[in-house]
């Protein structure tokens, strides 16, 4: 019989060693993640610094436009394949192949969008370059999640941006706008080719996985659309959401405003980013979790977000105030850090809705709090500026916080008597 000092030891060690693994995928997802907003912003202050402000506000129109349209294209596709690989291992390659060769089509209505609109053809053209390039490449965001090959994303990632960098620096103050947006597409589309090579096993569909699944590959599937319409409208609304301020700053003021916003407003998304740091590596995991467990996160979160933002907000003012180069009003940052909480709470509340199937009440959520930024910002832009738009953003981020805690307790009363699930690992 083994002692109980030995057994309690070898508790401990599995504990620890569950732990470690567990804080090692989280390390690896956060390092992914964290590579682009850093590159982005050396990006942006290459741009900035060496061109103009004038010239990247500029730039963030035809950003806008492009991150808008592979949005729509995109679909819903990375949170509906995740719970369609979970529910059906053996079809990963053929429900992949038909979402990407169905959703392809609505590049041609963007294309039309984008030919009416007031751009040069030569820029037109790289800017449907850059869409296609970027649609495909985050279409291998499922296989990282899936298979957390985090790591070799990051290198990636790395590796493009740092070509992007080298290439603004060496042109200097011949820097275009014209010239950007080809140097984006031809990266992305780098990057997408070499994503391809990497999951090329992953995305080969054999005999039998077409035989089982119906799909032929590459087979267009009209209904991928209304299956995976509900994971599109809430990556739309939340996108909208967080987004509102920064149209109506493109809108209504200057592009040296708008290229001071656009870094300030990142910098804050990617604090915000972080509790999605934390839980996306799991989010295989979290599914089969109780709601209750689930639930349990938020107020874990939620104070880790409370600790974070204040050395986070002190790393956003310095970036802005000594790298950059801006002066912004305080209120901004005040803003800032009550923009950036409230989503440390209801991030884990949004995915015991997806698992009770409540996505439409988290679209509806979004679209509340998507008019209220919209009227604020309308009212308040035109008054106060780049401070009214952020005033705007965190009464929209406190307003679905307080919904978001009464569909909590909802939860919490109806989950009381589900069975126990093992935490994740």
């Amino acid at each position: 019989m083994t002692p109980p000092s030995a057994l309690l030891g070898k508790t401990k060690a599995f504990l620890s060693l569950k732990y470690r693994r567990r804080l090692l995928t989280v390390a690896k997802n956060s390092l992914h993640s964290l590579t682009l907003p850093i590159f982005s912003i050396i990006v942006s202050y290459l741009v900035v610094k060496r061109a103009s402000v004038e010239l990247w506000g500029e730039f963030v129109q035809v950003m806008i436009f492009v991150q808008l349209g592979a949005h729509i294209i995109n679909w819903g596709n990375k949170e509906y394949l995740l719970r369609e690989f979970s529910r059906s291992p053996a079809q990963i390659a053929t429900v992949w192949q038909s979402s990407l060769f169905t959703r392809f089509v609505l590049l041609a209505p963007f294309c039309v969008v984008l030919a009416i609109a007031d751009f040069s053809a030569s820029l037109t053209l790289f800017m449907v370059l850059w869409t296609a390039a970027l649609v495909l490449f985050q279409s291998y965001d499922v296989f990282v999640v899936y298979h957390r090959d985090f790591l070799f994303a990051m290198f990636v990632e790395v590796v493009g941006l740092l070509v992007m960098a080298m290439m603004v620096y060496i042109w200097d103050k011949n820097t275009t706008v014209l010239g950007l947006t080809a140097l984006f597409a031809v990266v992305f589309a780098a990057k997408a080719l070499v994503l391809t090579g990497r999951f090329r096993a992953s995305v080969h569909a054999s005999a039998m996985g077409r035989q089982q699944s119906g799909v032929g590959y590459g087979r267009f599937q009209p209904t991928y659309f209304s299956l995976a319409l509900p994971f599109f409208l809430l990556g739309l609304t939340g996108m909208l959401q967080s987004r509102i301020d920064l149209y109506s700053v493109n809108y209504f003021l200057p592009n040296t405003e708008v290229g001071q916003y656009q870094v300030f407003i990142n910098l804050m998304i990617y604090i915000q980013a972080i509790s999605a740091f934390i839980l996306v590596p799991f989010i295989k995991s979290i599914y089969r979790l109780n709601s209750r467990a689930i639930l349990k996160m938020s107020t874990r979160l939620f104070a880790l977000g409370c600790i974070l933002v204040v050395p986070m907000l002190a790393l956003a003012y310095f970036t802005i105030k000594v790298i950059y180069g801006f002066e912004l009003p305080s209120a901004m940052f005040l803003l800032g850090g009550l923009f950036v909480i409230p989503i440390y709470f209801y991030l884990p509340v949004i995915y015991a809705l997806y698992k009770t199937n409540r996505q439409w009440q988290v679209i509806w959520v979004n679209l509340f709090g998507l008019g209220v930024n919209l009227g604020l910002n309308l009212l308040l832009v035109p008054r106060l500026g780049m401070v009214g738009a952020m005033m705007g953003s965190a009464v929209a981020q406190w307003g679905m916080w307080l919904i978001y805690g009464w569909l909590s307790r909802n939860i919490r009363a109806e989950v009381g008597n589900e069975a126990t699930v093992p935490e994740l690992s």
